[in-house]
């Protein structure tokens, strides 16, 4: 995940331009730490460190970064041999960090096969933004969200925590949308509006599925003027998506089960006005047969926006 700087604020000396932070590792993470990198010329070089535990098992994945309104920098991620959110912050421009802080226990380590992931898998990371509001009321709040199992281990949810002295403590979690058995939720994204401050939370939703199997998956949005009070959540997306079988062909050439919805979705914010952006399968078999389209197998996948006020 990367950020570049939006801090003018920053100390001249060790403002970095670019920051990005990833997990070195490779053939399922199982090891390599978690790993920041900070740019000062615009990216054409990078010095890097590891901001993990230097000494632990260095299991870790879905490193994600921000930035504070001072320029503070702030990275968390999954540490899949802990089973924790955990976090990181440094208030030098990325010089230096300081030790790791849990956000949240977790039950989930690292995916979980759900009805509308079942192959590909959902994957558990953070997703976090901070409020840089020029005045608000919670300027500096940090939030991060995440996927783990419901309190009765049944389904999935998008859990959040918020954070008001930089990092230090965090509160309990507490779910973004309604209390629905039976739902999935999954592969969500956060951003918080740098003018307004309201925390935008976009995720995968099965409340609308159809075919009793959990397969079917809308697009959702919760949104919060604080990161803790979610307003009830709208529905982004205008037509469900099925990633499992088509109209009851199981298994269907016109959708990729290696990677199905993936291990995102994004969002961005600003000016009250909010642009969420999914994948979904609406439309995969249109030009099946089509050798110039998806050698033969159709559309499959297409990328989506939408702008919601």
């Amino acid at each position: 995940m990367a950020r570049a700087s939006k801090a003018p604020r920053w100390p001249s000396r060790g403002r970095p331009t670019a920051a990005v932070a990833w997990d070195a590792a490779s053939g399922g993470s199982p090891g390599g730490g978690v790993r920041f990198g900070r740019s000062r010329d615009h990216g054409a070089t990078f010095t890097t460190s590891r901001i993990d535990d230097p000494n632990g098992p260095g299991r870790s994945i879905g490193a994600t970064v921000t930035t504070g309104p001072d320029g503070q920098l702030y990275v968390a991620w999954n540490d899949i041999a802990a089973n924790t959110i955990t976090f990181n912050s440094s208030f030098d421009g990325g010089v230096t960090f300081g030790t790791p802080r849990v956000i949240a226990a977790k039950a989930i380590p690292f995916d979980i096969a759900i009805p509308a992931e079942f192959n590909r898998r959902a994957l558990v990371y953070p997703a976090c933004d901070v409020d840089r509001t020029a005045h608000g009321p919670f300027r500096g709040r940090i939030t991060c969200a995440w996927m783990d199992l419901t309190p009765d281990g049944q389904d999935t949810d998008i859990f959040a925590s918020f954070s008001d002295d930089q990092g230090a403590t965090w509160a309990a979690r507490f779910s973004v949308a309604e209390s629905l058995g039976g739902v999935d939720r999954f592969n969500h994204w956060l951003a918080t509006d740098p003018v307004t401050g309201q925390v935008n939370v976009s995720y995968y939703d099965t409340r609308n599925d159809s075919t009793g199997g959990n397969f079917e998956t809308d697009v959702f949005l919760s949104r919060s003027p604080d990161g803790l009070h979610f307003a009830p959540s709208l529905r982004v997306t205008d037509a469900k998506s099925n990633e499992h079988d088509c109209n009851g062909l199981f298994p269907c050439p016109s959708i990729n089960y290696g990677n199905q919805q993936g291990d995102y979705e994004g969002i961005a914010a600003f000016g009250g006005i909010v642009h969420a952006i999914w994948t979904d399968s609406r439309r995969n078999q249109e030009r099946a047969g089509d050798p110039s389209c998806g050698r033969g197998r159709g559309i499959m996948e297409e990328v989506f926006t939408a702008a919601l006020k």
